[in-house]
């Protein structure tokens, strides 16, 4: 019997949130972008600079993607990695990839959490914060000059 991971926040591409991100309806801080995917700053992060990488085409979970996309999606989320530790000054990164409600996916579109830590918080659960638009500005303009580097 196949399994389908239960996936209540499931909406239509024209009101998926990262869809809009992606066809520039709704606004984000871009810090990446290429043909097939696309890394923005998430809006309620664990830390400064968490970044989710995410496919410009619309998929549920990562059971809705070909595995050489899926290898791809990594290799380009360990880009966006390295710049990130770099811009933010981290100790240490984590992924994070849910899939469907119970494992906490919140947007119904396949993503990567790129969440920078520091030492300090080594061992504690992290809850997300709140930082101004100035601030996510400033954090995406200096991952996108580490990305260019």
């Amino acid at each position: 019997m196949k399994r389908i991971a239960f996936s209540s926040p499931t909406v239509g591409r024209d009101e998926c949130i990262f869809c809009r991100i992606i066809s520039r309806k709704a606004p984000a801080n871009i810090v990446y972008e290429d043909d097939k995917y696309v890394a923005f700053l998430d809006t309620f992060p664990f830390s400064r600079g968490h970044t989710l990488v995410c496919p410009k085409e619309h998929g549920e979970t990562i059971w809705d993607m070909k595995e050489a996309d899926i290898a791809e999606l990594f290799k380009v989320a360990s880009k966006v990695s390295k710049a990130v530790v770099s811009a933010m000054g981290a100790d240490g990164f984590r992924f994070v990839q849910n899939n469907g409600e119970a494992a906490n996916q919140v947007v119904a579109h396949v993503h990567v959490h790129v969440i920078p830590v520091k030492m300090e918080d080594k061992g504690r659960f992290v809850e997300r914060k709140r930082f101004t638009p100035e601030e996510m500005s400033a954090a995406a303009k200096t991952i996108r000059s580490e990305m260019s580097e």
